[in-house]
This record gives structure tokens, sequence and C-alpha cells, in this order.
């Protein structure tokens, strides 16, 4: 049975947006996978990309490596840190008094 005679098959049973995409594809003879168009353009992967391959539990998963920069837009400045420590201690101290 493949995969999409399976998922038409389960979407009678189950909401099948709950479960885990899947698609297959081939190694190449120099160990080469292409990731999926779809995946590339949801995760925001780009040719020069870097990912993390782990294995876990006989399984193995690819996780996309973001750069310092990427990371940075992301996260707060240390002067926002900051600030958002005092403000947290400022409302702890008013909820004990």
């Amino acid at each position: 049975m493949n995969t999409k005679h399976f998922y038409n098959l389960l979407s009678d049973i189950v909401d099948v947006d709950y479960l885990p995409k899947e698609k297959e594809v081939l190694i190449t003879n120099r160990g080469m996978i292409t990731i999926p168009a779809r995946l590339r353009k949801q995760y925001d992967l780009k040719d020069g990309d870097k990912v993390l391959i782990i294995e876990d539990e006989g399984t193995l998963k690819i996780i996309p490596i973001r750069s310092t920069e990427d990371l940075r837009k992301d996260s707060f400045t240390v002067k926002e840190m900051l600030d958002h420590i005092e403000k947290s201690k400022e409302e702890a101290i008013e909820r004990e008094g």
C-alpha cells in the first residue's frame, strides 16, 4: 500500500493533519538525499544551509542549523533581558507585599 492510499484510508478515521508528514526520498550513490521543495519552503532551507542529522531511537532526524545572525533576530538584547528581569522582580515584590 502506498503512502497516498494509506492517508486516504486513514483520513476517514482520524484528522490526518495531526499525523507526521512523510515523504519517500532516494539516497544517491554518494549518500545524498533531496529534501522535498514543500519542506525546504516550510523550513526556509536554502542552498548552502546546514542541517544537523541526529539518530534517535532508530530514526534519523534532520534539524536546520540557524546562523548566529538568524538567532539574534529572534532573541532579546542584553538591555531587554535586564529590563524583563527587573520587571519580573518588581511584579514578584508587589505580589508578596
